[in-house]
């Protein structure tokens, strides 16, 4: 991968909509706001985190911070350790257990005011990540891509907030195998906000305020990525709000 101009992200400039003041009453963010075509959202991995389990505070630390006693999510967690399942959980299986919908405009923000008590997850669960994949989910979705990137050169453009004041390069060129290995040196910690082939036919987006990732591409494409059984993902439309003041359904 080298470093190239920002001449071939403009195809994407031009195709989003301009996001609206968050000043007007209308306000919200949507899918079209990042890329156009078909899409659907691939959610970030989260993680049951045992920490506060494995060291508890004592009760008199819990007693002063009045910190609470999270019995449901602690159980749940307790209980995936047990079962040896690894760490990770689906976002199918929180929404499951907190009584949220899973549907196309979820977010974290409707896991965290369903729960009872507040500050419950941070304590017992880690993720979902914003702007990055996971190494597993990264893996897996360049597998999926690779049949329709061919052996046409792709394009990678990293997130400017994370580079303000640096003069580091955020936009590449080169093929989909060589982005694990650039990755991998350390010097770029997240993965692009926005990634897509020459041809145009699909494209990558993980925006830096977003813990799901946006996949635009052909019918087939859509059906590789919603059927892969690593990735988590679910089918919305141009019109899918995507920020996190989405109301859940009710």
């Amino acid at each position: 991968m080298h470093p190239c101009t920002a001449d071939a992200f403009e195809w994407i400039r031009a195709g989003r909509e301009e996001v609206l003041a968050r000043d007007k009453p209308d306000w919200k963010t949507s899918v079209s706001n990042l890329i156009p075509r078909q899409f659907e959202k691939i959610l970030h991995q989260i993680d049951a985190s045992y920490k506060n389990i494995d060291n508890p505070l004592t009760e008199r630390e819990v007693s002063i911070l009045k910190i609470p006693a999270c019995t449901k999510l602690r159980s749940f967690v307790d209980g995936l350790r047990k079962e040896g399942r690894g760490p990770r959980i689906r976002w199918r299986e929180l929404a499951q257990l907190l009584g949220v919908p899973l549907e196309a405009e979820i977010c974290h923000e409707w896991f965290r005011v369903s729960m009872e008590e507040p500050g419950c997850w941070p304590r017992f669960l880690r993720g979902p990540d914003d702007a990055s994949l996971s190494a597993e989910e990264l893996s897996t979705l360049l597998s999926v891509l690779q049949p329709f990137a061919g052996n046409q050169n792709c394009f990678f453009r990293f997130s400017e907030i994370a580079f303000i004041a640096t003069d580091k390069p955020i936009q590449f060129s080169g093929t989909l195998e060589e982005l694990s290995a650039f990755l991998a040196n350390g010097k770029y910690q997240f993965t692009p906000e926005y990634w897509w082939p020459a041809d145009h036919s699909w494209c990558v987006c993980s925006n830096y305020d977003l813990t799901f990732t946006i996949v635009a591409g052909s019918k087939e494409l859509i059906f590789g990525v919603l059927n892969d059984p690593t990735l988590e993902a679910l089918q919305v439309t141009p019109e899918t709000r995507i920020d996190s003041y989405a109301p859940a359904p009710k």
